[in-house]
């Protein structure tokens, strides 16, 4: 008698299970499927299509068990529907699934560029691994958010023989740029004065760059800050005709409209010939007062590097974590257009 009820109850418990999952995936269905609604309308202004946005690879993860369980539930519709979202956000995404055919290398190093965007982390004092990664990455050109005065002396005198050209200022959380090649700083308009722009005389002619912190846009009033401020570089953009290379920690991911603002005018390296999401942020490593360190995954991808016409991208990848920021640095080889 109590071996049967005992398999009645785990009957019924597993019963509950397979209830409690069915309603799960409908409620994850018909959720993604109003997040897909409310996206174009009323769009970001909403913190639910924002955080949809910036977790939205993992959503589109989230389908490959959905689908299991509505197979297993035979629920047609359920599965018809679940399947429906997989081919959208699988169209949305195919470009960094699919294989890369490899591309048109430049025939010689003085045709192209690497550049390196690296959110350092405020309250990072580690100079000597910091060079340590950049001279083995070996980029050209370095941009830095979140760059303290103290940091950047120490890099100077870390980096200056091989990278004889600074530029950075004195304020908290400032940007700067490290080059191989000769710099000359540029106005940036006032709604954008934490970002450093510079014209770089590189042996391929000379390259505007501009490195961007974006303000984060979790709150309202931050992704309106946020808005306002792509919104100016965008119009800047628009106002320059030669090479010119955006990049940085734009704290919003490429599902955004902030974002779009800066890809409708300019080339995200990462959708030309990156591989996978290119989780940057958090980092698995940051070492937190010097003796524990925080295990998290990237979850998201906030760093960019964006081209103009004047360049084909050639490669881009993260360099290994550890280096006492929350960031991972992002590197692209970019080829001159003749």
């Amino acid at each position: 008698m109590k071996s049967t009820s005992l398999r009645l109850g785990l009957l019924y418990f597993f019963c509950f299970l397979g209830r409690l999952a069915i309603a799960a995936t409908w409620v994850f269905a018909v959720g993604l499927v109003a997040w897909s609604l409310a996206r174009l309308y009323p769009g970001d202004r909403w913190l639910l299509v924002r955080l949809g946005n910036y977790f939205s690879p993992w959503l589109f993860m989230g389908l490959a068990p959905a689908l299991m369980i509505a197979l297993l539930a035979r629920r047609p519709w359920l599965t018809r529907g679940v399947l429906l979202l997989g081919l959208v956000f699988g169209v949305r995404y195919w470009p960094l699934l699919a294989p890369r055919l490899p591309l048109l290398q430049a025939e010689t190093n003085a045709r192209q560029l690497q550049v390196m965007t690296f959110n350092v982390n405020y309250a990072n004092r580690n100079a000597a691994a910091i060079a340590e990664l950049i001279r083995a990455e070996s980029p050209d050109l370095i941009a830095m958010q979140e760059l303290t005065e103290d940091l950047a002396v120490l890099l100077q005198a870390e980096l200056s023989p091989d990278y004889p050209y600074f530029l950075f200022g004195n304020s908290w959380g400032m940007t700067g740029l490290i080059s191989r090649y000769p710099l000359q700083a540029q106005s940036v308009p006032p709604v954008v004065r934490h970002t450093r722009r510079a014209m770089v005389g590189t042996p391929g002619g000379p390259v505007t760059v501009w490195n961007v912190h974006l303000s984060t846009a979790i709150s309202r009033r931050g992704w309106e800050s946020q808005k306002v401020m792509a919104a100016a570089i965008a119009e800047e953009i628009d106002q320059v005709s030669g090479p010119l290379i955006v990049l940085g920690d734009f704290n919003t991911t490429d599902q955004t409209e902030n974002y779009r603002l800066v890809a409708e005018r300019l080339t995200d390296t990462h959708w030309v010939v990156g591989r996978g999401f290119g989780f940057t942020f958090p980092d698995a490593r940051r070492p937190m007062n010097g003796s524990i360190s925080l295990l998290l995954r990237p979850l998201v991808r906030i760093d960019h590097v964006f081209v103009s016409q004047h360049f084909l991208p050639q490669e881009v990848h993260l360099a290994p974590p550890g280096y006492g920021s929350d960031h991972r640095p992002v590197l692209a080889t970019l080829r001159f257009v003749n």
